[in-house]
């Protein structure tokens, strides 16, 4: 994914917010997908408050969270899960729901 606002905009208008939460779910044990996947989502939200929005409708926090639990002894998926979070916790709604996913 592009960092590229214009590109981000483009692809989370293309469903690209939902298939990262929805790979994130289907593929929870693989340490790997869930670091791409985070990092796809921090590309997708940063300055983007649609897709950040789009994200949250999509379970996307909360699949952040449990990527977290799951892969606690990983430091690149705890890395990408962070910065994940920093970009998605500025809309209010995901700030609530990241905190009630844990």
């Amino acid at each position: 994914m592009s960092v590229n606002d214009e590109n981000s905009t483009r692809a989370g208008a293309a469903g690209a917010v939902e298939a990262v939460a929805s790979a994130m779910r289907a593929h929870a044990e693989s340490a790997g997908v869930q670091e791409a996947a985070c990092r796809a989502l921090r590309n997708l939200t940063h300055n983007d408050a649609e897709n950040r929005t789009r994200a949250g409708t999509a379970g996307a926090v909360e699949a952040v969270a449990a990527a977290m639990r799951a892969h606690a002894g990983s430091a690149g998926v705890q890395e990408a899960a962070c910065r994940a979070l920093m970009n998605l916790s500025v809309n209010d709604e995901n700030k609530t729901r990241a905190g009630a996913a844990g």
